[in-house]
């Protein structure tokens, strides 16, 4: 893993020349010039960042409110209709929990909060822009399925345009060949069990360019009856050589790609090497439902609180033939707690604090 650290001064005034005869005389101009190298090594400038896009992300040098949180509570509800639009009710839900986060005795000095979710960084926005929810709410972002972590207020670009984490882009493009990939996934997605090409007028994908980004391949799901499963697509690509993330998420509404070494759940883990946030210490928050990696986000040593009766259809459907989560999902683990719906702010508090009991991290 890259974890890059800027701690570069001004390296051509460093290693410039000096008149050692004229500093040991006091000549106050060379003085002068010994000053101004010794304030750039104590206060060294951020310099631009060259993004894939070509574009400069310029990054702030301090660092993001994560290093100084002890809790995590992470929102990862995947609440969308029938055309993969968030439900209004994920909107109620969200304001119940940054009420607790930044009300509550037990979470408001230590606790951060993040937003987990499918849609890319400008879907994201628009929502809670729309939701009246200022995106500095957030420490930090994690979109496109884990493709994307954004540290809102710390990591920008020039125009205030939030920037992602350089250092996660650089951990998760590790192999990851998305020219390849988008031929070969098309390829597949078309072809009859016969072998039979079929054309783009009947493909039961379409290419979705809003929520594609250089660590995301996302595309429409027109027909879900003729798209293939995870299992399926996951092995016809390690025969040819490519191994990533497919998933379907947003309701089966939609089909995206991500490297192998970016999910929704290594993204968690990511902050802890990143960050020194302890797993043991994220809440992660779930509906009954979800996208086809909710298993991935449903076990791990984090703590999970899942919601009832919130996410009413998920995909995961379309991740295999057989049904193998009570093979991977813990039963009755004293990290998982479940909570109605309907539940309060208050109520929200308290199912928090009791599962941090019931692990004993208090």
């Amino acid at each position: 893993m890259s974890l890059r650290l800027s701690i570069d001064g001004d390296k051509p005034s460093l290693n410039g020349s000096l008149d050692y005869s004229a500093a040991a005389a006091g000549n106050p101009t060379v003085s002068d010039q010994v000053q101004r190298v010794l304030n750039k090594i104590k206060k060294p400038e951020p310099g631009p960042v060259v993004s894939e896009g070509g574009k400069h992300e310029v990054v702030v040098s301090k660092h993001p409110m994560l290093r100084r949180r002890r809790r995590l509570i992470v929102i990862a509800l995947d609440c969308y209709d029938s055309n993969g639009v968030p439900e209004k009710k994920m909107i109620q839900i969200v304001q119940d929990i940054m009420k607790v986060v930044r009300s509550d005795s037990l979470f408001a000095k230590v606790a951060g909060l993040a937003l987990s979710t499918a849609m890319s960084l400008t879907e994201t926005t628009e929502f809670l822009t729309s939701s009246k929810i200022q995106v500095k709410e957030f420490d930090a972002l994690i979109c496109s399925s884990g493709g994307e972590v954004y540290y809102p207020g710390t990591y920008t670009e020039e125009g205030g345009k939030l920037a992602r984490d350089p250092d996660y882009a650089a951990h998760i493009d590790y192999r990851w060949g998305c020219d390849g990939l988008t031929k070969t996934i098309w390829k597949l997605m078309n072809t009859t069990e016969g072998g039979k090409q079929s054309d783009d007028s009947s493909s039961p994908i379409e290419k979705d360019k809003k929520s594609s980004n250089p660590h995301c391949i996302a595309y429409f799901v027109k027909d879900r009856s003729k798209v293939k499963r995870v299992d399926d697509l996951r092995q016809k690509l390690r025969m040819r050589g490519l191994r990533c993330h497919i998933m379907y998420c947003r309701n089966s509404t939609r089909l995206q790609i991500i490297p192998l070494l970016a999910s929704r759940a290594q993204a968690l883990r990511y902050l802890f090497v990143r960050w020194r946030l302890n797993v043991a210490d994220m809440f992660v928050i779930l509906g009954e439902n979800g996208d086809t990696d909710y298993e991935e986000m449903i076990s791990g040593a984090h703590k999970t609180v899942i919601l009832k009766d919130v996410v009413t259809k998920g995909s995961e459907d379309l991740l295999r033939t057989t049904d193998l989560r009570d093979d991977i999902v813990p039963k009755n683990s004293p990290l998982i707690a479940y909570l109605s719906g309907n539940a309060t702010a208050s109520d929200i508090a308290g199912v928090l604090k009791q599962v941090s009991k019931a692990s004993g991290r208090m």
